[in-house]
């Protein structure tokens, strides 16, 4: 019976391919004609984060073979100020979270809700507190970007150090108050080497504002950085470069991955610089970022990059395409096993984490998905212009204690209402 068939099948197609075109064939009258392949589109995009869209520059290729990325990477004669005010028209921007009000003042953020809408675009695929903490960027509830990655932070320590000084590793669930009491018993001399017991990035952590501090008053436009929160940020975390031995001297980055000196370190995603330091000797592992203790505020602050949509847009349709793929599953899969932090709810992506990157087997990479978004503070315009302010000159004018924290934090505010009195006249 089976050959019977395929020798029947054989002989059909035969006749069928040898038929002229009067005879068996009969024309489908619904038939449509085949669609015609999609015209080639160009679309400039502006990114401040140039290592990342190269890789997505070729997914897109792949992906979309009549898409062509026209990059336009930040630097110094190519600012986004400058591009726009050449005239280049832009079709995506790929930007950090500070500067989002900048890219409002140029119109180049829009409303994405249409093209959310026209595409069945499901918000609910992102993780909890990422959507509600875009819309709160818009007083109309817009969604004027969509993030495309987390940046998580983590607390990075070096067992080498702990061992060599007989103390106990850290675990989920630390607090400040007890990486503090670690890094004192870590800060020592040991063979001509001082050794550093705790490092943090000091502009990661005040974004991220744990304590969920709002910075300025969006009714008023007035500073609220002298205040017990922002008292208790600066001295929980000042305190630490006031340890004998703990003084700031370089980078977090520095003394934990190539000197290799600092015990701990918590700031920005390290993990791909990690091998390089495997190399030189450095044994590590990873605990859940630190918290305050009591502390209500439901997490971090979110921070993480973000694709947006120029109001003048030429290709808005096929640009929010772009990036929509971008946080398909296929690629939030991919760059999670490269290490970048998934921002969606996929257990496929969660699982791969940083599955490609060396020596992560045996690590305690759950941590990185400890860290929870915190309920959003009203954001202003302003308030870059305060957490700068609080990170870039507070933050070290208390540790080195050329000032007293009450002068520190009354100077710091009358500082922020100075600028912002100064742009409110521009």
């Amino acid at each position: 019976m089976r050959k019977k068939w395929l020798a029947s099948t054989a002989a059909f197609i035969l006749l069928s391919a040898c038929s002229g075109p009067n005879e068996s064939a009969v024309k489908d009258p619904d038939a449509r004609p085949a669609a015609e392949p999609p015209k080639p589109v160009t679309l400039n995009v502006f990114t401040d984060a140039s290592a990342a869209i190269d890789i997505e520059q070729e997914l897109v290729q792949k992906k979309f073979p009549h898409i062509t990325l026209n990059v336009i990477k930040n630097g110094k004669d190519t600012r986004i100020e400058n591009v726009v005010g050449s005239g280049q028209r832009l079709d995506l921007i790929n930007h950090s979270m500070g500067s989002i009000w900048k890219l409002l003042d140029l119109q180049l953020l829009s409303d994405l809700t249409p093209y959310i809408e026209k595409s069945k675009f499901d918000l609910g695929r992102y993780v909890p507190g990422v959507v509600e903490s875009m819309r709160s960027y818009s007083t109309k509830g817009e969604l004027i970007a969509l993030p495309y990655e987390l940046n998580s932070s983590v607390l990075f320590y070096n067992k080498s150090i702990f061992n060599k000084f007989g103390v106990p590793y850290p675990k989920d669930g630390i607090t400040w108050d007890e990486v503090y009491d670690l890094a004192k018993r870590l800060t020592k001399q040991d063979g001509g080497v001082q050794y550093k017991g705790f490092q943090f990035q000091h502009q990661n952590l005040t974004w991220k504002n744990q304590l969920g501090l709002p910075v300025v008053d969006a009714a008023t436009n007035k500073a609220l950085v002298n205040t017990d929160g922002w008292k208790r940020f600066l001295e929980t975390m000042g305190r630490f470069y006031m340890i004998p031995g703990n003084e700031y001297t370089d980078s977090d980055t520095n003394n934990f991955l190539v000197k290799q000196v600092l015990a701990m370190r918590v700031g920005p995603n390290i993990l791909s610089s990690i091998p390089e330091a495997v190399k030189t000797g450095l044994d590590w592992d990873v605990a859940a970022v630190p918290l305050f203790a009591g502390n209500t505020s439901g997490g971090s602050q979110l921070i993480a990059p973000f694709y947006s949509i120029p109001v003048g847009g030429a290709n808005k349709e096929t640009a929010f395409q772009v990036m929509e793929f971008l946080l398909s599953p296929e690629v939030q899969l991919l760059k999670s096993r490269s290490g970048k932090m998934p921002i969606v709810n996929d257990p496929a992506a969660i699982e791969a984490f940083a599955a490609d990157i060396d020596g992560i087997q045996g690590k305690n990479m759950g941590a990185f998905f400890k860290e929870t978004i915190g309920k959003p503070i009203k954001a202003t315009r302003f308030d870059a212009i305060a957490k700068d302010e609080i990170w870039g000159k507070a933050l070290k004018a208390y540790y080195e204690q050329s000032k007293d924290l009450n002068t520190v934090l009354r100077e710091a505010e009358e500082a922020v209402n100075k600028k912002i009195a100064e742009q409110l006249q521009m």
